[in-house]
């Protein structure tokens, strides 16, 4: 046994015969002292259950937190691991302790974790003047999530052709669909920061570099693509993911680009397992 835990059991049994700590309390009080931001001695609720003679509880606290934050932060690495690529470990690391201080996670499955970290990132003094971050994370979000997601239900595409209405069709996307838009050329960002990608490579950010990008992302089997768009597939997918009818979906989507063809992005889409079937009366 360790002398930090010694500390925390031999004060615990101390304290059995007064009956001054239960055990649901001690246990409640060091996952709160844990994950209860900046320690300050006055702040830790195990203070009065701790043996001081070796070591104060700050110092005792501060020992199973920064694991607890070691943890959480390999978890964000794993997760955001262009954010990292872009800002250098050291940078990387001192930042997510920031964002776990205000963040802590709410449950044990970390795949649930870091949702938060894109606004953050936008916010964080040391790294809010790096405008494209963000969307960055807001991509690398959508990554992770679009790979955990579910297999989409295997269509019988043969039946399209006895749909009474197309326009009135409702198509369906796949659970693991994403759609990611940005003023910064986010995908390339990310596709040259990729490790079989050359340390060479530049990205521009003038010229035609300056456009708007559009991104689908979704999962093909066990691989998850980032994949770039027009604006008119990209607003198709939106209204279908919206569950807005056939219709609704072209209407919107020739708005948005006068050269748009339905059929060959529709086409595209299905290909892909990008849209993964349909039903004829509107979804609730």
């Amino acid at each position: 046994m360790s002398k930090s835990t010694q500390s925390i059991s031999q004060s615990h049994k101390s304290n059995n015969s007064s009956q001054v700590t239960t055990l649901a309390e001690l246990q409640r009080n060091f996952i709160s002292d844990c994950l209860s931001g900046k320690l300050k001695q006055d702040n830790i609720l195990l203070t009065k259950n701790i043996d001081n003679s070796v070591i104060s509880a700050q110092g005792l606290m501060g020992i199973y937190q920064n694991s607890a934050i070691a943890n959480i932060t390999h978890s964000l690495v794993l997760t955001y691991p262009v954010i990292e690529k872009l800002l250098g470990k050291e940078f990387f690391s001192a930042m997510c302790r920031e964002f776990i201080y205000l963040t802590w996670p709410k449950s044990g499955n970390m795949d649930d974790y870091g949702g938060e970290f894109a606004d953050f990132i936008a916010e964080f003094e040391h790294a809010k003047h790096l405008l494209y971050l963000k969307d960055v994370a807001r991509l690398e979000w959508a990554f992770h999530q679009s790979s955990l997601a579910n297999d989409a239900l295997i269509t019988d595409w043969s039946t399209l052709a006895q749909a009474s209405d197309i326009l009135q069709l409702t198509f369906l996307v796949t659970p693991s669909l994403a759609l990611i838009s940005s003023t910064f050329p986010i995908d390339k960002i990310w596709h040259l920061n990729q490790e079989n990608t050359a340390t060479d490579t530049e990205v521009e950010f003038t010229d035609e570099n300056d456009n708007d990008t559009f991104i689908v992302l979704f999962r093909q089997q066990l691989k998850t693509v980032v994949l770039p768009i027009t604006v008119g597939e990209f607003t198709l997918l939106n209204a279908f993911d919206n569950k807005e009818n056939f219709e609704k979906a072209i209407i919107a989507a020739s708005a948005k680009q006068a050269d748009f063809s339905i059929d060959d992005s529709l086409k595209k889409f299905i290909e892909l397992g990008i849209i993964s079937g349909f039903v004829e009366s509107p979804i609730a």
